[in-house]
């Protein structure tokens, strides 16, 4: 079962730790700790160390990065604000109820819950580290549009390829789940699928600007 008595520390600690990363790394900040969370996670999955923990730690991010959201939006009050940020606060939501979900289920509904969610939380890897380049490194064009093409490849990996293997190879688990469980992992599927759809474009701008770029250079020195 959920033990509240972890939740409000570790919201406590991640605010902590976003404060104190803050100090050196101001528009970083969100997407460090969103990193440190994925990996901490990830270790204590491949080592199955402390698991109940580990979901309880995931719980007390989720909630903290969804009230910062909801506050970047509350305090924007723009429309590009909530389109940007509304994503987010869904896949936050749905991650919460399918942690809890993880906590209340039967050990043998809880591995393959916890199996899934891993598979998203590495789908995830690249996207911070390309996010940490463009922020960085934003000068350096090639290294950036290697970056987000090795991120499409990961992601779309993980997250479509991986997971619909194993959603199919245990499909008689995930007809076990209840109606709304399954219906909030498909919605996060087809969120994967849009989020690959806009990686795939941002990939064929990349690809254009280059050959452009290298076009006129190489027109420029005939």
């Amino acid at each position: 079962m959920l033990n509240i008595s972890y939740i409000v520390p570790l919201i406590c600690f991640w605010h902590t730790i976003t404060n104190e990363i803050l100090k050196y790394k101001k528009d970083a900040s969100n997407n460090i700790v969103s990193f440190i969370h994925c990996l901490l996670f990830i270790i204590h999955h491949e080592y199955n160390y402390n698991l109940d923990y580990a979901v309880h730690m995931s719980i007390g991010y989720y909630m903290y990065d969804l009230v910062f959201n909801v506050s970047c939006i509350y305090k924007s009050k723009s429309n590009d604000e909530f389109t940007r940020r509304y994503p987010f606060i869904i896949h936050h939501l749905i991650g919460l109820c399918l942690l809890n979900a993880s906590i209340s289920n039967l050990e043998e509904s809880k591995f393959h819950l916890l199996y899934g969610y891993n598979i998203l939380e590495t789908s995830n890897i690249m996207l911070y580290i390309s996010y940490h380049l463009h922020k960085e490194y934003s000068h350096y064009l090639h290294l950036n549009m290697v970056s987000e093409f090795i991120q499409l490849l990961w992601y779309s990996y993980f997250r479509i390829i991986k997971f619909s293997s194993f959603v199919f190879k245990n499909k008689n688990h995930f007809y076990n789940f209840s109606y709304t469980n399954q219906g909030m992992i498909i919605i996060l599927y087809f969120m994967a699928i849009v989020w690959s759809y806009k990686l795939t474009k941002k990939n064929i701008k990349n690809y254009k600007t280059l050959k452009e770029k290298y076009n006129f250079s190489i027109t420029r020195h005939k």
